[in-house]
């Protein structure tokens, strides 16, 4: 069965803005995939004629029952209290237009400027961020896959052109995604124009914002004013724009993997409040990938879109060239830089007080009884030994299952070595032992890697494995007195390994400590230690 809008007869055929509009919403959940069909969505709505175009094309999509039709469409609108009686006025209005369609309907009022002013942010930034509360908040509480949002092709050109302004790198160029996260933007296909139109083939009215005629705000004059000035020398500027903007993204999504791999080598923690990275793996990147990471560090701590704009990045940059050890650098978003002799870090102001100044407790040495497990908070690992009754691989749920995560993974990007061992079986009768002991890698260390004749520095096996330099302090070292058994996560040595003597086979198994059980303390490593030198 097929909604008809109000006035339309059912059977008769559909206006063309309607048929337009609706196509392409439905061609765009499919080929980005914004979300799975038989979702439940929720519809950001204003009562201007972009959002009602995103919830009748919603509705469309749902009666067709086509691929990406959901479940349920969940209503939400925002008085961001900055028009007084027009503000609540849209809003009852927006409810009582979800009520007419059967579909739930979440209202609310924030002080925007109150929350301006508490903040420091421009009233421009502060409704963003309470809009977005609000639509997180309700999402969560109906179990919405996706958070719909109606931009549009004006939006989006609008959004480059005022990155471009502003100043902004690749990420701001490549403009808004038709996915990101959990919101989704079906509408980004379509011009404001084409809303307008859709709206007036359903018969909707749509509810005018006064605001958006205020040039005293910057993207009203880019709406008003550089938009038809550039259309004169392009009158399609608008598509021009948004496929820059998809060309970029591309370019974008190529860079994000390399810089996966430079966040892992330079990272040493990461955890809320605070990014710690590796002075001279930062400083050593090319510029371009240099400030990648440090725009990814200050998205982290921003738990979403930073604040922080090129210029700013490049003080960060001049800081770590040209700031004393000791020093510090505070940037808008509460952020604050500090430089240490080996470190730099990235911390939010509200956070930085509290900071631990001690290095990590690494030196020591934990025992493993078998069968048992050890956990090393200060490490970030838990170990299990346990003796096998039946043949290696045919345990079953005698242990825990094998964590998932290749051992390598370290700060959002994987390391450079192929999917290590989370679990390993060695002969339980070499290992000649009720105890194992665990600990962390010491200068010297050497064993025969399993499969080699010779001994080599655990060093060069890391090496050889590309295990990032900020990990190989943190990796469990097994041993059997002096010998070491396991690097967890890596290779065994090849004197404790099956072989068809065997009679009896021990398992040892690691897994990572959840962020909570792990010890905070990793703020001073001693970089010294870790450095080849001290192999020599």
């Amino acid at each position: 069965m097929t909604e008809t809008a109000p006035g339309e007869q059912p059977g008769a055929p559909r206006p063309a803005p309607l048929l337009a509009a609706e196509d392409a919403v439905a061609r765009a959940v499919v080929a980005e995939a914004l979300w799975p069909t038989g979702a439940t969505l929720l519809a950001a709505v204003s009562g201007g004629a972009d959002s009602l175009c995103l919830l009748g094309s919603l509705l469309a999509l749902q009666s067709s029952g086509q691929a990406g039709a959901p479940r349920e469409i969940i209503v939400a609108t925002l008085d961001h209290g900055l028009r007084g009686a027009a503000g609540a006025a849209d809003a009852a209005w927006v409810a009582a237009l979800a009520a007419s369609l059967g579909l739930r309907c979440f209202a609310e009022q924030v002080d925007t400027r109150a929350h301006a002013r508490a903040h420091h942010l421009s009233l421009e930034d502060a409704a963003r961020r309470l809009r977005y509360a609000f639509l997180r908040r309700v999402a969560g509480e109906v179990g919405a896959a996706r958070i719909c949002l109606g931009h549009t092709l004006d939006d989006q050109a609008e959004t480059i052109l005022l990155r471009l302004l502003r100043g902004s790198g690749l990420d701001g160029l490549a403009g808004m995604r038709p996915l990101r996260g959990d919101l989704a933007r079906p509408l980004l296909g379509l011009t404001h124009a084409q809303a307008v139109a859709y709206c007036a083939a359903r018969g909707w009215l749509p509810r005018e914002d006064l605001t958006n005629r205020d040039e005293r705000y910057l993207r009203n004059r880019v709406r008003r004013r550089l938009v038809p000035l550039l259309e004169a020398y392009n009158p399609d500027v608008r598509r021009t724009l948004a496929r820059t903007a998809a060309l970029i993204a591309d370019d974008l999504a190529a860079l994000e993997a390399v810089t996966d791999g430079v966040w892992a080598e330079a990272v040493l923690a990461e955890r809320a409040g605070s990014v710690v990275m590796r002075l001279s793996a930062v400083r050593e990147q090319a510029p371009a990938l240099r400030r990648r990471v440090l725009r990814r560090a200050a998205q982290w701590l921003a738990d979403g879109p930073s604040g922080l704009e090129a210029r700013h990045i490049a003080l960060i940059e001049r800081f770590i060239t040209e700031g004393r050890t000791g020093g510090a650098l505070t940037l808008p978003d509460g952020l604050r830089v500090g430089l240490g002799y080996d470190t730099l870090s990235l911390t939010r102001a509200s956070v930085a007080a509290a900071q631990p100044t001690q290095p990590a407790d690494v030196a020591g040495e934990w025992t493993l009884p078998i069968p048992g497990v050890v956990e090393l908070p200060a490490l970030g690992w838990r170990v299990l030994a346990a003796p096998l009754t039946t043949p290696p691989g045919l345990e079953g749920d005698a242990l825990p299952p094998i964590p998932r995560e290749p051992p390598l993974a370290h700060a959002g990007g994987l390391a450079g070595a192929q999917r290590g061992e989370l679990r390993v079986y060695l002969d339980a009768d070499r290992v000649a032992s009720d105890a194992l002991t665990v600990r962390a890698w010491r200068p010297g260390d050497r064993f025969r890697p399993l499969g080699m004749a010779h001994a080599k520095k655990l060093q060069d096996v890391f090496g050889d494995a590309k295990v990032p330099r900020a990990m190989r302090r943190r990796l469990p070292i097994i041993c059997a007195g002096e010998r070491i058994v396991w690097v967890a996560g890596v290779r065994i040595a090849d004197e404790f390994k099956l072989t068809q003597a065997t009679r009896r086979a021990l398992a040892l198994q690691a897994e990572r400590l959840e962020p909570a059980e792990a010890t905070e303390a990793i703020d001073a490593i001693d970089v010294e230690q870790e450095s080849e030198e001290s192999e020599t």
